[in-house]
């Protein structure tokens, strides 16, 4: 089975975080393009503005700038989601 054979409710809604990193953006796009609604939380500390933009005008997208170390803006970006695709990353094991 391929990603886009899967099968979810109409308003199922997904937050991906790490939305505006290379990886997360092409989620996110996916998951637009399979008609459901995405939810991006990101910091733009590795990500790009420009993976956020892209997709501002699409009313099945939402993003929020915030830090995943942030307990009340994880609290805020979850709420009515149903699943969450963890992407917030740094490239880098050192820093």
């Amino acid at each position: 089975m391929i990603y886009k054979e899967l099968m979810f409710p109409k308003d199922t809604l997904f937050l991906v975080t790490g939305g505006a990193g290379f990886i997360g953006s092409n989620i996110c796009e996916a998951i637009l393009k399979m008609g459901y609604r995405v939810r991006c939380l990101d910091d733009l500390s590795t990500g790009k503005q420009a993976n956020v933009d892209i997709f501002l005008s699409n009313p099945n997208y939402e993003f929020i700038k915030g830090d995943i170390k942030d307990f009340g803006t994880c609290m805020k970006a979850c709420k009515g989601v149903d699943y969450v695709m963890n992407e917030a990353a740094w490239g880098s094991v050192p820093r």
